[in-house]
């Protein structure tokens, strides 16, 4: 079975590509992976590819897992990772809400992750909130997409949509990073979480942010 987990929108289907199974088979073993568990279910073509934590994540999959360039052989299925954003291009989502601007830039480095600024400006364009860093996709996003919630459904739309998950974990919170498929207009959507085991541990105000939208 073959899967394509890019984001779809008008006119931007994620392409699928025949697998050439011969190729498959003779990949090399895995080099430098963490355990001996992983090596021994885990194959990679090109570590380069992908962030370490996220191939440290598939050991909790009980399944064979191979890491061939831009898709994921899981038993029988194929998955493709998402590329609509364009690698080493910025791309800048905005919002507003409540006389406040949201503001997040994403940069795709590899096949998993995502460099990133996010900013919060008030009407004066004054930042009361900055955050930056590295966030990395889940390393079982081939089990299915994010379906955003009541709570997060597009505030311009109402309607929910399909997305990617990234994640930037720290020992007290979890900031991540939703990049969703196109609106009616061609625009990607995006959505900010923190969540953090004491909430006065937040030091980023998102209590109802809006759905965030490329120009």
């Amino acid at each position: 079975m073959i899967l394509a987990f890019g984001l779809w929108g008008c006119n931007n289907q994620t392409k699928v590509k025949t697998v050439d199974k011969s190729s498959v088979d003779t990949l090399p073993n895995v080099s430098n992976v963490s355990t001996d568990k992983q090596k021994q279910k885990i194959i990679i073509k090109n570590k380069s590819q992908y962030d370490q934590s996220f191939i440290d994540g598939l050991s909790e999959y009980n399944e064979p897992i191979k890491l061939i360039e831009n898709y994921i052989l899981v038993g029988q299925d194929t998955v493709y990772f998402s590329e609509d954003l364009q690698l080493n291009k910025e791309t800048i989502f905005k919002g507003t809400k409540d006389k406040k601007n949201f503001v997040l830039s994403v940069t795709r480095i590899n096949l998993t992750s995502l460099n990133y600024t996010f900013q919060i400006l008030n009407k004066d364009s004054k930042a009361i909130s900055n955050k930056s860093g590295r966030a990395t996709l889940g390393s079982l996003f081939f089990l299915g997409s994010e379906t955003d919630d009541d709570d997060d459904d597009d505030d311009e739309t109402g309607d929910g949509y399909l997305s990617v998950e990234y994640w930037d974990n720290s020992a007290d919170c979890s900031f991540a990073i939703r990049i969703g498929e196109k609106d009616d207009n061609g625009k990607f959507r995006a959505k900010i979480k923190l969540s953090c085991k004491d909430d006065k541990l937040k030091n980023i105000g998102l209590d109802d942010n809006p759905t965030l939208r490329t120009e």
